[in-house]
This record gives C-alpha cells, structure tokens and sequence, in this order.
C-alpha cells in the first residue's frame, strides 16, 4: 500500500532511556554523522541499503543533496527520504536526541509503500545498533496529518 498523501511521514531513531553512558557517546557520534550531509552519511546510508530485505530498497541510489538520503535526485520523477540535518552552531543548541529521516516525498511516477518505510526502518536500527554495540536502539514510523499544520486545525469539525 501506498503511503498516505494526505499525512507526513518520518521515520525515527531512539536509544534506549536507560542506555550505559558508553552507549551513548557512540549514540552522539553516529547521530552527528548522520546528521552532517554532504557525503558524510554516505556510508550509513549504504549500510542500511545492505540490511534491507526489500530489493527496490537495496537498489535505492544515494541522493545527492546537502542533507543525503535515498532516492533519485530528480524531484519531480523519483521517491526521496532524506536525513534532518544540522549545519549551523545555534542548529546544534536545538538538537534533540532522535535521528529522523524526514522529507519522505513520493511523486506521480514513483511512490513509497509501507513496506519500503517498514524495512527501512529495521535496516536503519539494525545499523544503529551495529555502531552502538548494542541492541538499545528503537524507531518508529511517525505520521501525522498535514491539516494539523494549520493554525485553524483543532477548530475545524470537518476533519
């Protein structure tokens, strides 16, 4: 199935609460590699492509943009999933301590299935657990409406 147009999807990395601190830093350091683009998450992104099972996630090309991700470099024809990115001082101040994949865009010729975000999603862990060292990282799927993004969302009875 599809995913849904009419909802944003994300997909969403977390360690474990109660993880040792040891986990942690390398946690800090795989996230802050993800997060820096430009060919520095390259290789995290080749790394989840060899976990997944689906073979049209396997044969994902690397996206070519500032942030990374997977997917066509052409906006209007290919799929993309790309990594939320940090690039400036007070950007890092506001880090929280989740890795997203954001900016899951289908188009008219090639869309996202809930089974390619499902096994991205385990691949992703997987790799993360391979840099933690341990099995203490989770993820979800986010999705929310797009209409929430409206200031009038919670007054509206039609939606």
């Amino acid at each position: 199935m599809n995913i849904l147009n009419t909802h944003i999807h994300k997909l969403r990395l977390y360690i474990d609460k109660d993880a040792p601190s040891e986990y942690k830093i390398r946690w800090d350091e795989f996230k802050t590699h993800c997060e820096s683009g430009e060919d520095k998450n390259k290789n995290i992104a080749e790394q989840i492509k060899n976990y997944c099972k689906l073979q049209i996630n396997k044969d994902l090309p690397y996206l070519q943009r500032e942030e990374s991700g997977l997917g066509g470099d052409n906006n209007l024809t290919n799929k993309q999933i790309r990594f939320r990115t940090y690039f400036g001082m007070n950007d890092y101040r506001d880090r929280d301590d989740d890795i997203i994949l954001h900016e899951i865009m289908s188009t008219k010729y090639e869309n996202w299935t809930y089974d390619e975000l499902d096994d991205l999603l385990r691949a992703f862990i997987k790799t993360a657990n391979y840099y933690v060292k341990s099995n203490c990282v989770n993820g979800c799927i986010n999705i929310f409406n797009k209409n929430m993004l409206s200031d009038y969302y919670l007054e509206s009875d039609s939606d």
